[in-house]
C-alpha cells in the first residue's frame, strides 16, 4: 500500500487556505515565498525544541532521525596559506551543539568504502587542540556555512567524496517531500499561523454556534 507523500507545497497551501478561511478581513495576501520563509524558520525552531524537550525526559540530547539528511559534497578546496581544506555546507547548522546539528561526516570512495568518521570539534577549541595529541585521521569544525577539514598527516583531500549527515531545515523546492514526523509538521504549521497572524495584524474570525439570543461581547 502506497502512502501519500507530503511536500512543502501542500503545507504552503494549507497555511494559505487557513488564513483565507479564518481571517476573511485580510486585505493582504501572503505570498508563497513568505510562507516558505516562515516554514523554514519554524522548522529550525521546532527541531531545536524537540531535542531539548527530549533531553528533559531522557537526560541526554537526541536528534530526531526524521530531520537528518546525508549530503555528498565533492567540491573540496584547499586554503593555500594554512593548508587546511574546506567545503560549503548546504545550510548553516541549526543552533545545536556540534554532534547534534551535524551528526556524522566521513569520506567514501568506490572500491575503498567508507573512511573513519571525521573528528568533529568546536571552532573555538581548534587552537587548544593544536597542542594536544590528535587521533589519526581528519578533524573538522564549522564556521557559518563553511566546514573546515584538517588532515593531521598532511594527506591530500583533493577529489575526495565527503558525506555530511546533518539536520536539514531549508527548502530546495516546493515539491520537496516533508521528511519529518507528523507531529513536527503540526508544530510547524501552528508556529507559521501565529507568525502570519502577527504580521497581518488582524483579528481572527471565530464563529460560535448554539449561543442564546442577545448581544455578545465576543
Amino acid at each position: 500500500m502506497a502512502l501519500i507523500t507530503y511536500n512543502k507545497k501542500m503545507l504552503v497551501e494549507r497555511v494559505q487556505l487557513h488564513m483565507v478561511n479564518n481571517f476573511p478581513s485580510s486585505d493582504s495576501r501572503l505570498t508563497d515565498g513568505q510562507v516558505v520563509l516562515y516554514i523554514d524558520q519554524a522548522s529550525a525552531y521546532t527541531v531545536v525544541g524537540q531535542v531539548y524537550n527530549s533531553s528533559k525526559v531522557e537526560g541526554n540530547l537526541v536528534t530526531p532521525e526524521g530531520w537528518l539528511t546525508t549530503y555528498n559534497i565533492t567540491n573540496i578546496q584547499q586554503d593555500s596559506n594554512t593548508g587546511d581544506w574546506y567545503v560549503t555546507l548546504p545550510q548553516p547548522p541549526v543552533s545545536l551543539p556540534l554532534g547534534y546539528s551535524i551528526t556524522n561526516a566521513y569520506f567514501a570512495k568506490t572500491a575503498y568504502g567508507k573512511s573513519q568518521s571525521i573528528f568533529l570539534i568546536r571552532a573555538k577549541r581548534v587552537p587548544y587542540r593544536n597542542f594536544m595529541p590528535k587521533p589519526k585521521g581528519v578533524s573538522g569544525w564549522v564556521e557559518g556555512e563553511t566546514m573546515w577539514l584538517s588532515a593531521n598527516n598532511g594527506q591530500s583531500l583533493l577529489n575526495q567524496n565527503l558525506y555530511v549527515q546533518m539536520i536539514k531545515t531549508r527548502t530546495e523546492s516546493l515539491d520537496e517531500p516533508l521528511l519529518m514526523t507528523d507531529d513536527a509538521i503540526e508544530l510547524i504549521f501552528n508556529n507559521v499561523i501565529m507568525k502570519c497572524k502577527d504580521r497581518l495584524g488582524i483579528p481572527q474570525d471565530i464563529v460560535q454556534d448554539n449561543l442564546p439570543a442577545g448581544n455578545k461581547s465576543s
